[in-house]
């Protein structure tokens, strides 16, 4: 599964990363330099190649309008003709190759369809064939790309494959490689693949497709790279034994001789366990003429509909590509396997957009984001629902996951629900942090992982109205999951009461599943946790004997000291980001509009949260025990104006209310896993909804629909049942926080500390 990219070249795998950064981090004092790394990489670099500049990774460069295309400055504007859309958008691409860092105006509805332009393979937008480029909508409610059967947004290309033998430069924190036996020279802006074999194997052959063919795969008791093996996974799914690797950007080539080179990049390696044993090497594909990957393309302010099914796996195929991002893209409809497929990248952004998974049929897993094989991509602010939200496809490295809120999975096809997870080997040093979500996973699936961090999120352990597909769990960490990290996280709701589950253990609905597969006892020996807030024990704990401070041989440099304190930072990536527990964060997206005059244009209210939102020491939130309160995108879904032009009539024929809860009965009902999610009702007696409000279902069935509704109203609630509730969306929802916020949150109750 995560080795398609494309189809266009044999893929390569992925390299993890342990740091030699010391002092200065925001983590600094709480983990060890070795089980943690500079996560403020992670995002749109500092400078992009052309000279453009961000002030900080998830904001990027401002842009001028193209004035090389016909037309400018008038928006490109739809036809909804597939051919002529597509040339027309093409055209203007290749118009302003020559303008880096400028935008192109579109408006109205267009259709990528019927024209075969990308490879003789499929319908696309070329987002390849140069840099520098955003293609730009007047807004989501305004500007529509419709991707239909198998069409998809392009963000790259391969034309060829280098390959190289790593020769030398392998320790942890090196900017500068030697590589031997290179088939073609390496170049300056191009993206190198780093990768190794697996441990217990080595082979270098100069071919992709024989690496790794000689040796045994065997636990060596610390950093295990093992993958699709049913010897360190649950399933096989493949005869690949590369699964480590780290992407980075090569800033300078200098010939050595012959076919050799010296290769310089940064930020430098991240992992400790490059070695000559496990023959390691590097790979890289090239543009045009060997030319440098294209870099700093974007989709920004429109809406990607595929609500009449697509075959093409990925809607938005972000592959292949350098700081490229998409900002503020509402996507609604359907996908034979995921909304974004993003593959073989580094530094790519996905900020303020909002998703919209298929909840009208079966089909697929409705995954909404599949993210492997890269590097120190940022995901941050963005709205996850209708499917399930995210996986890790394995051999990402340095990425972070931030303030993402996820909601009403409706697949339960192979245990798929709200979770943020791992599903493949190769992982490393991710972040999780901030993030509202069901439940958090490191899985066996596919083989292991090791030293990933989850900071400050909360996870109820479940997605209303149902009880997830694989138990009601705040955090799992599967077998092979080595030296992670769980700092100052939320966890629990009123159906979790176990604390921890291990093997043999009866507990269910617990705070942490641990090597829940089979019996390996490194996962929890070396999983750090401090300062962890839940519902089981009532308590935010501190407890030393939950720290691994004194790991034996040979896992002693991943040991992790007791912290001297039990204060933490505010962020383990935003650096210089303080504690606003009153707004004033200083963060472009903190504030949020609640109340439009006029959508999306003129708001008459905002909400700031207070900041940070889960942890220690936040007091007065709505979950567990006050530690906790919903991110900025949760607050936004929730006040976004529904989309009738999404939504189905479905006749309510009958209703039942008891105990604190109608039941609708209502025909012709969608048959997904689970039917979920808001709906409303029209043409009902108020007391059935006395708020008018948009109502969400606490349990369904392939004929009912069941809500809250305090009162028994008295009568019966027939009408009209409006079905699903997709959002009318704009980034403009979320605003500058420069301001104070709210009034300072009450203290909680029944909390209590845990220091031992």
């Amino acid at each position: 599964m995560r080795r398609d990219c494309l189809h266009l070249f044999p893929l390569i795998s992925m390299l993890l990363f342990v740091s030699t950064l010391s002092n200065g981090q925001a983590w600094s004092g709480v983990l060890a330099p070795s089980r943690a790394i500079d996560w403020s990489n992670a995002g749109l670099p500092a400078t992009l190649p052309d000279g453009e500049t961000t002030p900080n990774p998830w904001t990027p460069p401002t842009r001028t309008v193209c004035t090389a295309y016909s037309g400018s400055p008038s928006p490109i504007t739809g036809t909804g003709a597939g051919p002529t859309d597509i040339a027309n958008i093409s055209n203007a691409l290749s118009a302003c190759a020559s303008q880096h860092g400028t935008y192109i105006p579109v408006t109205g509805t267009f259709s990528i369809s019927g024209t075969n332009n990308c490879f003789n393979a499929f319908p696309c937008i070329p987002l390849y064939a140069q840099s520098g480029l955003t293609l730009r909508g007047t807004s989501p409610q305004t500007a529509k790309i419709l991707v239909p059967g198998n069409a998809r947004v392009q963000f790259g290309v391969a034309n060829g494959t280098g390959m190289c033998q790593w020769s030398s430069g392998y320790s942890a924190g090196t900017t500068s490689i030697g590589l031997t036996s290179c088939n073609i020279p390496p170049i300056v802006g191009q993206l190198l693949f780093l990768g190794q074999c697996d441990t217990g194997y080595n082979g270098y052959t100069g071919n992709l497709s024989t690496l790794c063919t000689r040796g045994t795969s065997s636990d060596n008791g610390g950093l295990y790279i093992c993958g699709l093996l049913l010897t360190c996974a649950t399933e096989s799914g493949g005869t690949t034994f590369d699964e480590q690797e780290q992407n980075v950007y090569i800033t300078s080539v200098t010939n050595t001789g012959g076919s050799n080179y010296t290769v310089t990049f940064s930020p430098g390696l991240y992992m400790p366990n490059w070695s000559s044993a496990n023959s390691p090497y590097a790979t890289w594909t090239t543009n045009v003429g060997n030319g440098p990957i294209a870099y700093g393309n974007a989709l920004e302010d429109l809406t990607l509909d595929s609500t009449a099914g697509n075959s093409a796996g990925d809607v938005v195929s972000l592959q292949l590509t350098y700081a490229s991002w998409l900002k503020g893209v509402r996507m609604i409809g359907i996908s034979s396997n995921n909304f974004i497929g993003i593959q073989n990248t580094k530094n790519s952004l996905l900020v303020n957009n909002y998703m919209f998974g298929d909840l009208l049929s079966t089909a697929g897993y409705g995954i909404l984001i599949q993210q492997g094989l890269n590097s120190d991509e940022l995901m941050i602010n963005n709205i996850l629902t209708g499917g399930d939200p995210w996986e890790g496809t394995g051999a990402t490295e340095g990425n972070v996951l931030a303030f993402n809120y996820s909601r009403d999975s409706i697949s339960c096809n192979g245990g798929y629900f709200n979770r943020l997870y791992q599903h493949s080997a190769g992982s490393a040093f991710m972040l999780y942090e901030g993030n509202q979500a069901g439940q958090v996973e490191d899985d066996d699936t596919h083989g292991t992982h090791d030293l990933n961090t989850w900071f400050r999120n909360y996870a109820s352990g479940w997605d209303p109205p149902y009880q997830g597909c694989g138990g009601i769990v705040g955090a799992e960490f599967d077998s092979f999951s080595r030296f992670e990290n769980a700092i100052g996280n939320s966890f629990g709701s009123a159906l979790i009461t176990n604390y921890q589950s291990v093997p043999g253990s009866s507990a269910n609905n617990a705070v942490f599943k641990i090597s829940a597969s089979s019996n390996d006892p490194l996962t929890v020996s070396s999983l750090m946790r401090w300062g962890n807030c839940d519902t089981a024990t009532s308590s935010c704990r501190f407890q030393t004997s939950e720290v691994p401070s004194s790991l034996p041989s040979p896992n002693a440099s991943l040991s992790n000291p007791v912290p001297d304190t039990t204060t933490l930072p505010a962020s383990f990536f935003m650096n210089g980001v303080t504690a606003h527990a009153n707004g004033g964060t200083g963060l472009s997206w903190w504030k949020v509009c609640k109340i439009w005059t006029t959508f999306p244009t003129s708001c008459a209210s905002t909400q700031t949260q207070p900041f940070p939102v889960a942890g220690p020491d936040v007091t007065g939130g709505p979950y567990v025990n006050g530690t906790a309160y919903d991110i900025p995108a949760e607050v936004a879904f929730m006040n976004l104006p529904i989309d009738p032009a999404y939504q189905n009539s479905y006749s309510v024929t009958g209703s039942n209310w008891s105990g604190g809860t109608e039941t609708i009965t209502v025909s012709g009902l969608p048959q997904p896993d689970h039917l979920m999610g808001g709906f409303q009702l029209i043409g009902v007696n108020s007391a059935c909804n006395p708020s008018g409000n948009e109502l969400f279902m606490t349990n369904s069935s392939s004929t009912t629909v069941s809500y809250a509704l305090a009162s028994n109203p008295g009568v019966n609630c027939t009408g009209t049942m409006k079905f699903p509730d997709v959002r009318q969306f704009d980034e403009r929802v979320y605003q500058n926080d420069s301001g104070s916020g709210s009034p300072p949150p009450n203290a909680p109750t029944g909390l209590a500390a845990s220091v031992q």
